[in-house]
C-alpha cells in the first residue's frame, strides 16, 4: 500500500544556514526546541547523536550546567570510512 511520509523529508529539504532555530533562542530563558529541526552547527539530522546532542545543548543551556557536551563526530573526514565507501562503490 502506498504511504506518504511528509515530515521525514522535510529535514533533508535544501536550507540556507539559519534557516533552522538554535536549541535555545537568543534572550528566552525558559524555553527551548528539542528535535530534529534545530540548528547544530557540523552535525547531521536523522541520527540518534543529532537528537541526543540538541536535548543536551538545550537543558545544559536552560540549567547552567558547564559540563561539556561531546564533540560532533566528524566521520565523513574519517580516512577508514572513506576507503570503507570506495570499496563498497567498486563492488
Amino acid at each position: 500500500m502506498p504511504c506518504r511520509m511528509p515530515y521525514i523529508t522535510s529535514q533533508f529539504m535544501p536550507r540556507a544556514p539559519g534557516d533552522r532555530p538554535l536549541p535555545v533562542p537568543p534572550d528566552t530563558k525558559n524555553f527551548a526546541f528539542v528535535s530534529q529541526f534545530v540548528e547544530i552547527p557540523q552535525d547531521t539530522v536523522f541520527t540518534v547523536e543529532f537528537s541526543v546532542r540538541a536535548a543536551q545543548l538545550a537543558v545544559y543551556q536552560l540549567l547552567g550546567i558547564t559540563k561539556p557536551i561531546p564533540p560532533v563526530t566528524p566521520h565523513d573526514k574519517s580516512l577508514h570510512t572513506r576507503f570503507d565507501a570506495l570499496v563498497k562503490a567498486l563492488k
